[in-house]
C-alpha cells in the first residue's frame, strides 16, 4: 500500500480552461459510510475551446492533399480530426476535472474512483458521475496540551565493555567432546516440530458436551503443521529458543533423541503461533564445548584489525553503538509523539475495504519475507485477517501525518533527504552508486522524503508540546526498539536500510 504522504510529493497541472471553479458545476453526495457519489458538469464551451486548440496544434504538421504543409484551414482539420480528438480531451478533461473537484471539495480519497454516466455528445458539454471511498474526517488536538516524554540515552564506556565481551563472545573457538551436554555448551541438532491447535476459551465445554461437536466435524481438528530444521547449532543457555527447548536438551549426548511438548508464549513475536501447542521431536548430532580468545591482538586481528590495536575495535564499537542508539531514540520519539496524539484523538473509524486491502499487502509482505527465509508461509497460519489490526494502526497513523503536514505547512528539507540517503548508502561498497539509485527513481526518493518529513513533523510537534525527559539506558533504548511493531510503512522500510 502506497504510504498516503506519497501523494503529496506529486504536482497535477490542470488546463487553463478548466481551472477557473465557475467553469464546472460539482456536487457531492453520501451514498453509504465512506462512499460518495460525485456528479461533475463541464460546460460546452470550455470543451470546444479545448478541442480548437488541440486542433490547431495540429496545423503545422498535418500534410492534407491540394494544401501545402502547414497551411490547410482548420475546419477541413477539425472535420478530419474533430470526433477522435474530442474524445481525447474528453478523457482527459474527466480526470483532470475530477483531481481538481476533489481537492475543491477537500476529499481524501481511499480508492480510485469508478466513472459512470459520462455523457460528453457534441454542444451538450460533459457530465458524468464518480464512485468512490473517502478517508475520514477528524480534527487535531491543541498541540500545546500534548504531554510527550523524549527519551534521552548515551552510550557509555561499559557498554562498549560489554559488546566488546560480546564480540569475544562471538569469536570463540569450539570442540567435539564425548560427554553430556551442559549449560554454556553448543549443540548441533536436527529437529521437526508438529503445531497444534491454539486452545479455545470453551475447549472444556465442547469436550464435556458431545451432542455439541459432531463426529467428523472439520472444525474439530486441523492439519498438521510442521516445522523442520537440520544441523541446527544452539548454544544451551543463551534463550534463543522458546521457553524449556534449551532446558530439554541438557544432559544430552551425541546420537540422543528427545521429545520436547512445549507452548509457543502469549507474546510470541509470530503472533499466527502465539499459545499454540508444538511437539519437537530433536536427534542430537554433537554436543561441542567453547573455548574464548583473550582480548589481545590476536583477538583483534581475528576481527580484521590489521595492526591488531584494540582500541581500533573500541573506537569502531562506539561509533556503530551511537548510530544504532541515535537510530532507535529517533523512532522511539516519533511513537512517542504518535501515542500521545493518538490518544488524544481517539479511535478513527477506517473504511473496511480500505482496512482489508492494507491488510492483504502487510500478509503478502511477510509471506515472501518467510518464503525469503526458506520457510512455507503456508504452514504458518499467515492471513489478511489477523493482520488488519496492524493496517488499521498504519493507516491510522498515515492519517494522522497528513493532518499534520496540513496544518504545519512543512516540506521535506532536501539537505536532511540528502543526509539520509548518504546515511543509508554508507554501509554498501558502492555508495555512490546507491545514492544516484535512490535519485533516479520518484518513487524511492519519495518514500525517503516521506521518511525525513516524517521526523521534522514529530520535531514540529515536540517545539510546541509539554515535553520532559524520560533518561534511559542504552539497552533499555535497543530492546524497546527491537520489540516495537512499525507503525507505518515508511518505519518498516527505515528499519530495514539503516
Amino acid at each position: 500500500f502506497e504510504s498516503l504522504l506519497s501523494h503529496h510529493f506529486h504536482t497535477h497541472k490542470y488546463h487553463p480552461h478548466i481551472t477557473k471553479r465557475s467553469l464546472m458545476h460539482v456536487t457531492v453526495d453520501t451514498t453509504e459510510g465512506f462512499s460518495r457519489r460525485m456528479r461533475v458538469e463541464i460546460p460546452e464551451d470550455a470543451v470546444t475551446s479545448v478541442v480548437n486548440e488541440r486542433l490547431q496544434s495540429l496545423i503545422p504538421t498535418t500534410v492534407i492533399p491540394g494544401f501545402r504543409p502547414g497551411k490547410a484551414p482548420l475546419k477541413l482539420i477539425a472535420h478530419r480530426y474533430g470526433v477522435k480528438m474530442r474524445a481525447e480531451v474528453v478523457e482527459k478533461m474527466v480526470f483532470e476535472t475530477f483531481q481538481q473537484a476533489a481537492m475543491q471539495e477537500k476529499l481524501f480519497l481511499a480508492t480510485e474512483p469508478q466513472f459512470t454516466e459520462v455523457n460528453a455528445d457534441p454542444g451538450q458539454g460533459i457530465n458524468y458521475s464518480a464512485v468512490f471511498e473517502v478517508y475520514p474526517d477528524f480534527q487535531l488536538p491543541a498541540i500545546e496540551t500534548l504531554e510527550i516524554q523524549r527519551p534521552v540515552a548515551e552510550v557509555t564506556d561499559s557498554d562498549v565493555d560489554r559488546v566488546v565481551e560480546t564480540l569475544r563472545g562471538q569469536s570463540k573457538t569450539w570442540a567435539v567432546v564425548d560427554r553430556p551436554a551442559a549449560e554454556g555448551d553448543r549443540v548441533l541438532v536436527d529437529f521437526e516440530g508438529v503445531i497444534g491447535q491454539k486452545p479455545q476459551e470453551d475447549s472444556a465445554d465442547q469436550v464435556t458436551d458431545d451432542a455439541a461437536q459432531p463426529e467428523g466435524d472439520p472444525a474439530e481438528t486441523t492439519p498438521a503443521e510442521t516445522l523442520k530444521g537440520t544441523e541446527l547449532p544452539i548454544e544451551l543457555g543463551m534463550g534463543k529458543m522458546i521457553d524449556g527447548f534449551e532446558a530439554g536438551l541438557i544432559g544430552t549426548v551425541a546420537d540422543d533423541e528427545r521429545v520436547l511438548e512445549l507452548k509457543y508464549p502469549s507474546d510470541y513475536y509470530r503472533s499466527e503461533l502465539a499459545d499454540r501447542p508444538v511437539t519437537f521431536t530433536v536427534r542430537v548430532r554433537s554436543v561441542e564445548e567453547s573455548a574464548l580468545l583473550e582480548t589481545d591482538e590476536d583477538f583483534a586481528k581475528h576481527l580484521g584489525i590489521e595492526d591488531g590495536n584494540i582500541e581500533t575495535i573500541r573506537t569502531a564499537t562506539r561509533e556503530d553503538l551511537v548510530n544504532k542508539l541515535e537510530f532507535a531514540l529517533r523512532v522511539k520519539t516519533n511513537q512517542k509523539a504518535i501515542d500521545a496524539l493518538l490518544e488524544k484523538i481517539g479511535k478513527i473509524e477506517l473504511p473496511g475495504s480500505i482496512v482489508k486491502r492494507e491488510a492483504t499487502a502487510i500478509a503478502q509482505k511477510r509471506r515472501e519475507e518467510f518464503k525469503g527465509l526458506g520457510l512455507d508461509p503456508d504452514t504458518l497460519g499467515i492471513s489478511s485477517e489477523k493482520s488488519e489490526s496492524q493496517a488499521e494502526l498504519q493507516l491510522t497513523v498515515s492519517l494522522l501525518f497528513g493532518k499534520l503536514m496540513a496544518l504545519s505547512k512543512l516540506t521535506p528539507d532536501a539537505d536532511k533527504v540528502r543526509e539520509r540517503i548518504e546515511s543509508m548508502a554508507s554501509s554498501y561498497q558502492e555508495p555512490k552508486q546507491m545514492i544516484a539509485w535512490y535519485y533516479e527513481d520518484e518513487n524511492r526518493l519519495a518514500s525517503v522524503q516521506s521518511a525525513v518529513l516524517q521526523d521534522q513533523m514529530i520535531e514540529w510537534v515536540l517545539e510546541r508540546a509539554n515535553v520532559t525527559e524520560e533518561r534511559m539506558s542504552l539497552d533499555e533504548v535497543l530492546n524497546q526498539y527491537a520489540s516495537a511493531p512499525a507503525t507505518s510503512e515508511t518505519d518498516s522500510q527505515a528499519s530495514e536500510t539503516e
